[in-house]
């Protein structure tokens, strides 16, 4: 702990110098634009609050393109990506922090009015069904298999937010969203009483911000070291369920 509490002492004087360019995918309530076009949202204040305390200034970029993203974290665009769930294949080009600030979990939305009528106990069950999924999004392994399997109806796009919209237009039956991203953009277009959820969900993920292993440098463990203590605290002390409460998001403990 006094080791720790040295670094902490230490980090500002020492890392203020740089600047980290994080990066985020287009995802109300979590990141999004204001007005004026300025990035904002649960994890843009979460990740303002965090670094504000470390006196480590950011800039936060954010893009309607996943493939995009990726491909800037790759080729050292970015320091840090925001809410990425674990995926081993993503070790090759991200690091992740040992602290996670959010829990997704996944459902199939559908039209409310075929809600009694589309059943979801296995993904056998969805083959009579139109089902919308975003390019370079990591789903499960069950439904990863059936990909490529005779018999599904897999439309792929690169855009999220037009999935609801699809949806509500009649052009898909269903689509495999995390509920806050989804509940946002309900409230948000004025879809209440035109989508809902299955029940079962499709999986239940802890998401973490994650560093760019293009972008590391020797201050980088320090920073993570540092990022984990900061966002530990926040949890105990109450300030991260502040931040949950204030963009209405019902708040699990990660």
């Amino acid at each position: 702990m006094r080791i720790l509490f040295l670094l902490w002492l230490l980090l500002p004087c020492a890392l203020t110098a740089k600047t980290l360019v994080i990066g985020g995918m287009l995802e109300p309530p979590l990141k999004y634009l204001d007005a004026q076009q300025r990035p904002t949202g649960m994890d843009v204040e979460l990740l303002t609050e965090i670094f504000t305390a470390m006196g480590v200034p950011i800039e936060i970029t954010l893009t309607d393109s996943s493939a995009r993203l990726t491909r800037n974290a790759r080729t050292g665009r970015y320091d840090l990506l925001m809410s990425h769930s674990f995926q081993p294949e993503r070790e090759a080009y991200l690091l992740y922090p040992k602290q996670s600030h959010i829990r997704h979990s996944w459902h199939f939305f559908v039209r409310k009015a075929d809600k009694a009528r589309i059943q979801y106990q296995s993904i056998t069950d969805l083959k009579p069904w139109r089902i919308g999924l975003t390019r370079d999004y990591a789903y499960t392994p069950e439904l990863s298999a059936v990909l490529d399997a005779p018999g599904y109806q897999f439309q792929e796009i690169p855009l999220n937010q037009l999935q609801l919209r699809k949806l509500v237009a009649g052009r898909i039956d269903l689509v495999p969203m995390s509920l806050v991203t989804a509940f946002g953009q309900i409230r948000e277009e004025g879809l209440t009483d035109q989508v809902d959820y299955l029940p079962k969900p499709l999986k239940s993920s802890p998401y973490y911000h994650v560093w760019c292993k293009a972008r590391a440098d020797a201050d980088t463990p320090a920073l993570m070291a540092a990022y984990d203590a900061e966002l530990l605290q926040m949890k105990r002390d109450g300030r991260l369920k502040a931040i949950y409460d204030k963009y209405g998001i019902p708040y699990i403990e990660p």
